[in-house]
């Protein structure tokens, strides 16, 4: 089969179409020379691919044919196709070809009819029925992006198509190597180190950034050429850490490697070695930033792009990269395919830039390719990412959502997976009406509610405490039989946790509602676990009928929270922490889990301030939190990551002192969060204001209130509920206004470190005890730093 249509074979020299036998256009290859030696000579412009013989600076890759011609523009009507032999694209196994990058286009040079810009013939490759074909278009870019498309190919290291061709497959039997753990077969000899790549070789494995780099840049373009393909082949075999220090000085030399060659390696890297860079560092460089200054942009050609490359520097690019990544392919028009404008979505996305975002999904729409269309499911999946930012707006025509109506102006049909984030974006509005609404049209749509659907529902019941909604819908699910849903189920439950348990009422007798939600757990969970906590008798025997799954993390959480509001006594709640500290140090494989966020921690802080006797005990809590998660950060390989004490942690703690009386305590505390960095919340705040308004401290009372005001919090009924506290309110509000007038009163945020507690300075033996407590905990943190 011939390799171009039937009607171009006559012309086959002329247009300069590749061909294997050299001696077909060893004086075209001449011609080339001295138009480059005599650039005053009449204006002639080579729309011919160079002789195979000659280097040039070749932007393309194995499979494609640079066919840089008129007559092929004018010869092909856009959208046209044709078959090509299998030959050329057989240059890698078949399953790798969706392994490695490789742009399918091709470009042509010629001039516009003004003078004013240049055509890029480009052929999009695809199979049909088993076979290779290529669609081609033209596309007119400006003299300015042309010129840079030039610049690029002219600082670009030299090689031949056959030596691409050979690069790429010996690149692809690496490759497949690594990934079938064998040995690379029929290495070309070509691609074998000769004495020169070895006496280089040591210079990388001596010293890369320097001896090395100053030998390389002593080399010539074509010397540079030669030793860049075998020692980066070499380099990707037997030293992935090398390979990147060369990558980084060929990279910045003058002289730059194809960009396809590099993006090959590099995702080749990312492939196989990924891990080991995790925490690699050389000078100011991390594998991320060398990755990135490797494959800047900026040497990004415009006509022969390869694409997986791009999407691996997208990935890694940060919020800057990637706008700077944006307008370059945007001022320059580099040939992007839809997969790659999805990329650029993806990213936006995630940074929260849906402008940006919407601009790229609008040129996947304008390209039209069978595998990317509006309702395909790429698409689709990145439309439900995007749809997570979405909000409602005011506008001419009443409120109405933002991103949702610029996706069906797209063409976008909403399905079901799509329908539930609107459905969830609906009730986040905060008029319940505008989500059962929504709901009412996905069942008119006949798209049938699944657990999703379920779970966004009874959310939004047990928020506004609508009981008879949540029985309701826990009708509908069961008749679905949805209720076994590990999400739906844990959902259920903690419904029933917030209407029985969380604020249960005082009269309630407290083991009925306690059994209540126990009831439930045994329809469900496995009781192991609550008896290994020592949270009900070991006697007890669960009812029959109920199935014997391990518990979820949070029926487990609300069960011990549940027990501990239940009961009163400091006792109980001393055994249970003892065993649940016991269990996690052991490395339960149920229970340990508990411990990689701070809940469960913060319910038994709860339950320890309630009784004077609890304020050591909870002093050790957050001692054991903190030597917990140092222990993590020296095991990398711990099974469970215990969490820190968060902000809520500290807050708890603070005000188990205020609560008290022991204002000195909750200072202290104060100390500890500003040693950790930990920023105040709004809760916090009141408990400082509460603190120091029982203490009668009206001056720290009105710093702590500008503080508050400063960080963006406002004094509410909390806050006010403190300063009824205060016997001389009049003087509090004049001491906010002499802090007014100071000019510095930021500086002043921090509070006094002289403040002493009124009623002397005398501390009773409970208070040096938690003072001893606290030494230890700040000791303990400070020893680990």
């Amino acid at each position: 089969m011939s390799f171009c249509p039937h009607r171009l074979l006559r012309s086959r020299f002329s247009v300069g179409l590749p061909s294997r036998a050299p001696k077909h256009r060893l004086h075209l290859g001449h011609w080339y020379r001295v138009s480059a030696k005599f650039p005053t000579a009449r204006y002639v412009t080579n729309y011919a691919s160079t002789s195979n013989t000659t280097h040039y600076c070749a932007d393309d890759t194995v499979g494609n044919n640079p066919a840089l011609i008129r007559e092929l523009s004018d010869s092909r009507t856009e959208g046209q196709t044709h078959d090509l032999h299998n030959g050329v694209v057989s240059h890698a196994a078949q399953e790798y070809e969706n392994s490695i990058p490789g742009p399918s286009m091709l470009s042509s040079g010629e001039r516009g009819s003004s003078n004013q810009g240049r055509k890029f013939v480009y052929a999009t490759r695809t199979m049909v029925d088993g076979k290779v074909k290529y669609i081609y278009k033209t596309r007119q870019v400006s003299q300015e992006t042309y010129d840079f498309h030039q610049s690029i190919k002219m600082r670009s290291l030299c090689y031949d198509r056959e030596e691409i061709h050979t690069w790429r497959t010996t690149y692809s039997k690496i490759y497949r190597a690594a990934f079938f753990d064998m040995d690379v077969q029929e290495f070309p000899a070509s691609l074998t180190l000769n004495d020169a790549d070895s006496s280089l070789l040591e210079k990388i494995r001596t010293d890369c950034l320097g001896s090395f780099r100053e030998a390389w840049e002593t080399l010539d373009k074509s010397e540079k050429a030669s030793h860049w393909k075998r020692l980066s082949l070499w380099l990707l075999q037997n030293s992935p850490h090398l390979a990147l220090e060369f990558l980084l000085v060929t990279c910045q030399s003058a002289d730059k490697p194809l960009f396809v060659m590099v993006s090959d390696c590099f995702l080749f890297l990312d492939k196989y070695h990924t891990g080991e860079f995790q925490h690699w560092e050389k000078g100011d460089h991390t594998y991320v930033s060398l990755l990135l200054t490797c494959l800047d942009p900026n040497n990004w050609p415009v006509a022969h792009l390869g694409q997986k490359g791009v999407r691996l520097y997208l990935k890694n690019a940060g919020p800057e990269e990637l706008s700077h990544a944006w307008a370059i392919v945007d001022g320059r028009r580099n040939h992007i395919v839809s997969e790659t404008w999805l990329c650029f979505m993806r990213r936006f996305t995630e940074f929260g830039d849906i402008h940006k975002s919407l601009e790229a999904l609008e040129l996947v729409r304008r390209r039209e390719q069978d595998n990317f269309l509006m309702d395909s499911q790429g698409v689709m999946r990145h439309c439900c990412k995007l749809l997570l930012l979405d909000s409602v707006q005011d506008t001419p025509n009443g409120r109405n959502f933002y991103i949702l109506p610029k996706l069906l102006k797209m063409g976008v049909r909403p399905d079901r997976d799509m329908m539930n984030i609107v459905l969830s974006n609906a009730f986040k509005t905060g008029d319940p009406q505008v989500g059962f609404d929504m709901f009412r049209f996905m069942r008119r749509q006949s798209l049938e509610p699944d657990s999703f659907t379920y779970l966004t529902l009874l959310n939004d019941a047990v928020t506004r405490g609508d009981r008879e909604r949540v029985q309701s819908l826990i009708q509908d699910i069961r008749a679905r039989g949805l209720e076994k849903n590990d999400w739906i189920a844990s959902k259920i439950f903690h419904a029933h946790f917030t209407f029985n348990a969380k604020h249960h009422d005082p009269n309630d007798d407290p083991n009925g509602v306690f059994y209540s939600l126990l009831d439930m757990y045994n329809q469900l969970y496995d009781i192991t676990p609550l008896k290994e906590l020592s949270i009900i008798p070991p006697e007890y025997t669960p009812p029959s009928g109920g199935d014997n799954l391990q518990p979820s993390l949070i029926s487990l959480y609300l069960m011990i929270a549940t027990y501990l509001r239940c009961q009163k006594r400091i006792s109980h709640t001393h055994r249970v922490y003892t065993k649940f500290r016991a269990l996690v140090s052991q490395g339960h494989p149920v229970i340990a889990q508990l411990a990689s966020t701070d809940h469960t921690y913060n319910e038994f802080l709860v339950a320890f301030r309630d009784d004077p006797r609890g304020l050591r005990p909870a002093v050790r809590l957050v001692e054991d939190m903190l030597h917990a998660s140092n222990d993590d950060l020296e095991l990398e390989d711990a099974a469970t990551v215990h969490g820190k004490p968060s902000v809520r942690t500290w807050t708890i703690l603070m005000s188990a002192f205020t609560f008290n009386k022991q204002p000195l305590a909750a200072e202290k505390v104060r100390e500890m969060m500003a040693k950790h960095g930990v920023e105040y919340n709004k809760v916090t705040w009141n408990t400082v204001i509460n603190t120091y308004a029982n203490a009668q401290n009206i001056a720290e009372v009105a710093k702590s209130i500008k503080a508050m005001e400063a960080q963006g919090y406002s004094i509410d009924s909390y806050t006010m509920k403190s300063l009824r506290y205060l016997q001389d309110p009049e003087r509090l509000w004049i001491a906010v206004e002499e802090l007014d007038k100071v000019t510095d009163a930021r500086h002043d945020m921090v509070t006094s470190s002289d403040w002493k507690p009124v009623g002397g300075n005398e501390l009773d033996e409970d208070e040096h005890l938690l003072e001893q407590g606290l030494r230890r905990l700040r000791e303990r943190e400070e020893s680990t730093r």
